[in-house]
């Protein structure tokens, strides 16, 4: 394990691309991953007819730093829409294939997939839900109320999880792009999570809200949390949002 760094560098250079399964014809995987079967989707308020408030790039910029508590507060539906949009929401669909999002993504690959655990946003139950950025829709995944407890718990900062109004759980599937960029695409698995949650900051800020990222959880309750294939999927990044003022 000493040379794990060193050993991931080497293992994700620049590949052969004669070598890489979209060349050799493999079927190409799908974007996104399946609705679960009877689990509720939810289609959320339309992004382009929500109106937030204008905050400057560098005001966003110098107006985040690390966060220690949330106050209790919620968040819309329209501002969860919002968050969700801006950080991998569809822009536009150039075929059945080739979709562009409001983050960039190597090869257009989106390895992505968005979970959060709702814990006070208006009108959702509690609980843990996917993004469908096709739709524009939410999936449930599983409901209740101890499930931000277990993220709290999975995520090693209990206090801020359950104060949180949304905690988001960014899962990689790697294939996505390893099938048309080889190794390297594990690389931009990991490259990808920090450019959704930088999104994510900068829309917070146009809502009145914080963002305290996180690499640090249990891997192994995180996937038991969601539900995940630790053979194809994997937990890579959180981040929890909230307010620091008290709602009047």
């Amino acid at each position: 394990m000493k040379n794990v760094g060193t050993d991931f560098i080497e293992g994700t250079r620049y590949p052969v691309y004669s070598s890489v399964d979209q060349i050799l014809g493999v079927p190409e995987p799908a974007a996104e991953l399946p609705v679960p079967e009877g689990a509720r989707v939810i289609k959320l308020p339309n992004p382009k007819r929500i109106k937030v408030p204008d905050v400057p790039v560098r005001q966003a910029i110098e107006d985040w730093g690390p966060v220690t508590y949330f106050s209790r507060s919620s968040i819309s539906q329209k501002e969860l829409s919002f968050l969700l949009w801006c950080t991998q929401g569809l822009r536009k669909s150039e075929s059945d294939q080739i979709h562009i999002r409001n983050t960039p993504s190597s090869g257009l690959r989106y390895p992505l997939e968005t979970y959060f655990v709702a814990g006070e946003v208006e009108g959702l139950e509690t609980g843990l839900y996917r993004y469908l950025p096709r739709s524009h829709s939410i999936v449930a995944e599983s409901l209740g109320s101890d499930i931000p407890v277990m993220m709290g718990n999975a995520s090693m900062n209990f206090q801020l999880v359950t104060r949180a109004a949304v905690t988001f759980l960014w899962v990689g599937v790697p294939y996505r792009s390893v099938w048309i960029l080889g190794n390297r695409g594990y690389r931009s698995v990991l490259i990808e999570a920090g450019h959704t949650c930088q999104a994510l900051i900068m829309a917070a800020a146009c809502i009145g809200c914080r963002v305290q990222p996180s690499d640090l959880f249990h891997d192994e309750m995180m996937i038991q949390l969601a539900g995940l294939d630790p053979e194809t999927q994997c937990p890579v990044y959180i981040a929890t949002v909230g307010k620091v003022e008290r709602e009047l």
